[in-house]
């Protein structure tokens, strides 16, 4: 549970993957969201993130299990799960563990200025031969 946190302590992770994108990258904001998903799991894989799936429900710290399959999406503001699980939309990150988290991944040499996401694939027009 996050209620050892006070309310001020926690970032959502869509707001901490765009500082992580701007201090790692050294370029503007990305033009893409997911550039900001990219982001978000380069800081999910060292620092918790706290997530709730309903608005009613309290946020909590999510385990390797709860994370496990997702995908962050829409900017880093879902974690979602191609398998029927219900996405996590609430997604917040403590700022002491985000500086934590940015420290190490700029001491690992993570830099952002040539990341890339790939969009969505865009359908083809499908050219139909005349009819005979």
């Amino acid at each position: 549970m996050v209620s050892e946190h006070r309310p001020n302590d926690l970032v959502a992770l869509s707001t901490a993957a765009a500082a992580a994108y701007l201090a790692l990258a050294r370029r503007g904001l990305p033009q893409a969201q997911g550039l900001l998903d990219v982001a978000a799991i380069a800081l999910a894989a060292c620092i918790p993130v706290y997530g709730a799936r309903h608005g009613a429900e309290p946020l909590r710290r999510l385990t390797d299990a709860d994370v496990a399959g997702g995908k962050f999406t829409h900017g880093a503001s879902r974690l979602q799960f191609g398998d029927g699980r219900s996405a996590f939309t609430r997604l917040a990150v403590t700022a002491a563990d985000f500086a934590k988290g940015l420290e190490r991944l700029k001491r690992a040499g993570v830099n952002f200025a040539h990341a890339r996401h790939d969009a969505a694939p865009r359908r083809l027009p499908t050219v139909m031969p005349p009819p005979a």
